[in-house]
Formats: structure tokens, C-alpha cells, sequence
């Protein structure tokens, strides 16, 4: 009698010992599921959030183009041959004012030498919708917001978060060194001179609240087969007033 007991009681304890050991096991990945989920929903820099840098660069343009609150901008423009243009402007709902300087190196045409030249002019792009503020938002747009940096996209990378001009904004880098893009391809295969060498190479800041570039500073650079190199450094920066 008491070995049939000891048995049934060993045989309890046993169940009892399984069913613990099971709810312990599932607790256990109850318990570790939450942080991993988390780390999963907070990535460091997700792919899909990569903004478009010609993007970046057309809200800046639409921001100066229909001003919700006015701000400064700064753009510098450097060629290798030594040719520059620097341009301070301010933005507002009354139009575009402000300043260019373009500066020339002395240069030799034939049998002539011109001298270097520095020229300033005043941008007087008032009101808006005019035919100067269609004049002088022209040639910034076309002088420094080319579409030369879009040609780095597949270079991008996420930097970190970084404020300037007073914008809470991101900073990327970009690189097309061993970078295979659509853009270097079609650059290496066409033009009239053959290029060993095509990069752009810089960083570009985008606010956080709208995606408008407010900073980019860039190189824009070509290596010809015949050693010559060609150059252009391009600097913008968007300042709240």
C-alpha cells in the first residue's frame, strides 16, 4: 500500500515539476520578446528613410520661391579654373534682395590678356512674381542649385542629427568613391572627352520639420584621360531671421 502511494506521489511531483518547467520556458520568451521587438522598431538610420537629395534641393527652391517666414541664404560657388561667385541674399514675402560678386582670373585669349576682374551687383528681386524677381531667382537657382548634386544619391549616407542656421536638421554624407550609380555611368560613357575619374563628394543638412536642404557643401569633381582635372566646389547655407 504505501509503495503504491509512494509511486502515485512520485508521479504528481513529476507532473507538477513538467508544468512548471513549461510555464517557465514560455515565460522566458514572453519576457525577452518585448526588447527585441524594440530594438526592431528603432533602427539607427533605415534604408527607407534615406530622403532624395534633389528633393532636399527643390523644397529649398519652393521656401524661396513662397517664403512661409522670411530667412537669409548664402550660396559660394568655386571652378577650378579660378572663376567664383559668392551671393548673400534675404528672403521674405516681399521678394529676393541682396548681393553677387563674381571674380575672373587673368586670362589669355590669342594674342589679348584680359586682367582678373571682381564684379558686384545688386539683386533687387521685388515684388515677387515680377519680372526681376523672375530674373534674379533665375540665376541663383541655376548658379548653385543645379542639379548637380542629385548625380551623388546613391552615395548617401545618414551622419547624425545636426542643427544650423537655427533648423533642427539631419546631416548625410555622401561619396560616389567605389560607388556604382546610374549617374557615373553615364558621365564615364559620354561627353566629349573621355573621363577616368567622376565623384561628388560632400554633405548635405535637411530639416527635420519640412526635408528642404538649409546647408550643403560639395565637391562636383572630373578626371579626364588626359590628366587634366576640372573641379567645382559648391557651399550653401539657410540662416533663420
Amino acid at each position: 500500500m504505501m509503495s503504491h502511494l509512494g509511486r502515485r506521489a512520485r508521479v504528481h511531483l513529476s507532473g507538477v515539476l513538467a508544468l512548471a518547467v513549461l510555464f517557465g520556458v514560455l515565460g522566458c520568451k514572453t519576457s525577452h520578446s518585448p526588447s527585441k521587438a524594440a530594438k526592431e522598431e528603432k533602427p539607427a538610420a533605415p534604408k527607407s528613410d534615406v530622403p532624395t537629395l534633389a528633393d532636399a534641393m527643390d523644397e529649398l527652391q519652393h521656401a524661396i520661391e513662397k517664403p512661409s517666414s522670411p530667412f537669409h541664404v548664402s550660396f559660394k560657388k568655386v571652378e577650378s579654373d579660378g572663376h567664383s561667385y559668392q551671393c548673400e541674399a534675404e528672403v521674405s514675402t516681399e521678394g529676393i534682395t541682396g548681393q553677387q560678386t563674381s571674380k575672373s582670373p587673368a586670362a589669355r585669349i590669342g594674342n589679348d590678356v584680359f586682367p582678373a576682374r571682381t564684379d558686384v551687383k545688386t539683386l533687387r528681386g521685388t515684388p515677387p512674381g515680377s519680372r526681376d524677381w523672375g530674373y534674379v531667382r533665375t540665376e541663383i537657382v541655376m548658379a548653385y542649385m543645379n542639379g548637380h548634386i542629385g548625380d551623388a544619391q546613391a552615395g548617401l549616407k545618414y551622419a547624425g542629427d545636426e542643427a544650423t542656421g537655427g533648423y533642427e536638421a539631419r546631416r548625410y554624407d555622401f561619396d560616389l568613391t567605389n560607388v556604382q550609380s546610374d549617374a557615373k555611368t553615364v558621365m564615364m560613357m559620354t561627353g566629349g572627352r573621355k573621363l577616368k575619374e567622376f565623384n561628388v563628394k560632400g554633405s548635405a543638412w535637411m530639416a527635420k520639420d519640412d526635408g528642404r536642404m538649409v546647408k550643403f557643401v560639395y565637391d562636383y569633381i572630373m578626371i579626364f584621360a588626359d590628366g587634366e582635372n576640372s573641379t567645382t566646389h559648391y557651399e550653401g547655407v539657410a540662416t533663420k531671421k
